[in-house]
């Protein structure tokens, strides 16, 4: 398509020698029109005198032959065949001759049919370029001043009228002359119109390749709420699979209609963080008032967004935790040293022996503390890669199996898709369903591992389902903040480290049902790869 621009100088070039078959066609319709409409006046006896007086006879025949020639013309232009060029010349020609033998058979100049003569020629000069136009007029007064002479010298007619055989004349050069300037312009405005058109039309295919390549999704309504422009992005984020094109929006996503409205009675409002009922991500909206009543939405991943204050908020927590580690990491190492110099005193106390053994608990958990501080402030980007997923969980499994001492039956893997691919830092999913499945452990005997594929979005996804006594709704609340846990011994980064790495992998971690009989976190992958 950006080739188009290439393209421009060679229409404007043959934009003015683009044969105009239409008007042609036009004008052969006129020509078989007007010897038509006077044969049958004669026959008819409805004509006006003038018209084949001196020979009517004549008249008939001619006229036969001229609206015969204008049906032959019908045809051979049909066919594009001969050349333009040609057959505007030979047609025109043949105009003259046929008006000029009309004009003798009707009583020569003084019939006043060389009228017709003037509109041929402004045809003519319509149809052709350069000077043909000045030749048309030139043969057409030759041929009136020569049937004038000869009818003059005959005595063919009582009157030989030179001086209107002269003003005719006159008139048929200065229509070609107007015919010719006013087809310059007008070949001029039809090459400025295509060249604008061209451009128009490469504009149209850039805008719409930008709007259908861009990482947001655009979506335009009109006053009534219409679907008048929808990209495949949004129907990617709003779990589409079809182009919803002049529905309405609340037909296709009633929460993001339910906001727009909220927006049109107050615009300065800002639109929070929605999930479609079709969709898998939060997403923001971004709306925007355009002419005619319209609006404008772009709607954007809210975990791209996500992904990018995290890498603002691991600049500052890299700071901070250097700070951290500077500030209290050595009066740790001191108080923890002191501890464990008092433990080694012969002949203490249990009461104190119980109290160095609390410091040292309490040592360990701060310095454990710390140390996922530092380990959140030194994520790395991710590595990401394309692996099959249900080969490489069926390894970790076999894997989690052995490390916590468990049975086959004690974790239950099913997956509908064997050649499932995902993109994803495999040390980091690791990571995240190393945390997962260990929660789900500590309430759970059970767990279940479901790999599957959204209908809605074509979103890849795997399942961490325990069948524990379910959190309260206080926790799950709370569940993905820093430092929030239901663990003594725990330091709650551990939910909220697993999701950050989804985001900066592209991907979400949720919590998909939360009961009585257990609960569902769920990663969905990005759907970026073709699975």
């Amino acid at each position: 398509m950006l080739q188009c621009t290439d393209m421009t100088p060679a229409l404007i070039e043959s934009g003015s020698a683009t044969p105009d078959w239409r008007a042609l066609y036009l004008f052969n319709l006129y020509r078989f029109t007007v010897p038509t409409i006077f044969i049958a006046s004669v026959l008819t006896d409805i004509a006006p005198v003038f018209l084949g007086r001196f020979d009517e006879r004549l008249f008939l025949v001619t006229g036969w032959l001229y609206s015969s020639f204008a049906l032959l013309c019908i045809f051979t232009i049909k066919k594009n065949w001969p050349s333009f060029e040609l057959q505007v010349l030979g047609q025109f020609l043949l105009d003259i001759l046929a008006i000029v033998i009309l004009m003798h058979a009707s009583g020569g100049v003084n019939s006043g049919l060389g009228m017709l003569l003037v509109v041929a020629i402004a045809g003519g000069s319509l149809l052709t370029e350069g000077r043909t136009a000045f030749f048309f007029a030139a043969i057409a007064s030759l041929s009136v001043l020569i049937h004038v002479s000869l009818a003059d010298i005959y005595t063919w007619f009582i009157y030989s009228s030179y001086t209107h055989a002269s003003m005719l004349g006159v008139t048929f050069f200065a229509t070609a002359f107007l015919g010719h300037t006013l087809a310059r312009r007008v070949r001029a405005s039809e090459t400025l119109a295509k060249e604008r058109g061209l451009h128009l039309r490469y504009l149209a295919q850039l805008n719409a390749q930008i709007v259908e390549n861009i990482q947001s999704g655009i979506i335009v309504i009109d006053i009534l709420g219409r679907i008048r422009l929808f990209n495949n992005v949004a129907g990617r984020l709003l779990g589409l699979n079809e182009q919803p094109k002049e529905r309405l929006l609340k037909s296709v996503a009633p929460e993001l209609t339910e906001h727009v409205n909220k927006w049109q009675n107050n615009p300065s409002i800002t639109v929070p963080l929605f999930r479609p009922a079709t969709g898998d991500v939060d997403l923001i909206a971004t709306l925007m008032a355009l002419k005619q009543d319209s609006i404008l939405i772009v709607l954007e991943d809210a975990t791209l967004t996500a992904q990018r204050a995290q890498q603002l908020k691991l600049a500052s927590l890299g700071r901070l935790t250097a700070s951290i580690a500077h500030e209290i990491r050595n009066p740790l190492g001191a108080i923890s040293h002191a501890g464990q110099l008092l433990a080694e005193y012969p002949n203490i106390s249990q009461d104190v022996a119980r109290l160095t053994k609390i410091i040292a608990n309490n040592s360990q958990r701060v310095n454990t503390i710390i140390e996922n501080v530092l380990q959140l402030s030194r994520q790395f980007p991710a590595n990401t890669e394309s692996f099959n997923l249900c080969a490489w969980l069926e390894s970790y499994v076999e894997e989690l199996l052995i490390q916590e001492g468990l049975k086959t039956s004690d974790i239950l893997l099913s997956f509908h898709h064997p050649d499932l691919i995902v993109c994803f830092d495999q040390n980091q999913l690791y990571q995240v369903l190393g945390n997962l499945c260990k929660n789900g452990l500590r309430y759970s005997p059970l767990l279940e591992l479901t790999l599957g594929i959204t209908e809605e979005s074509n979103r890849p996804y795997l399942e961490v389902r325990d069948h524990g006594p379910g959190m309260t709704e206080k926790t799950k609340q709370q569940i993905f903040e820093p430092f929030f846990t239901t663990e003594p011994k725990g330091t709650g980064l551990g939910l909220y480290l697993a999701r950050e790495i989804c985001e900066a992998n592209q991907a979400s971690l949720h919590l998909r049902t939360n009961s009585t009989a257990g609960c569902c976190f769920c990663i969905f992958f990005s759907s970026n790869l073709d699975n």
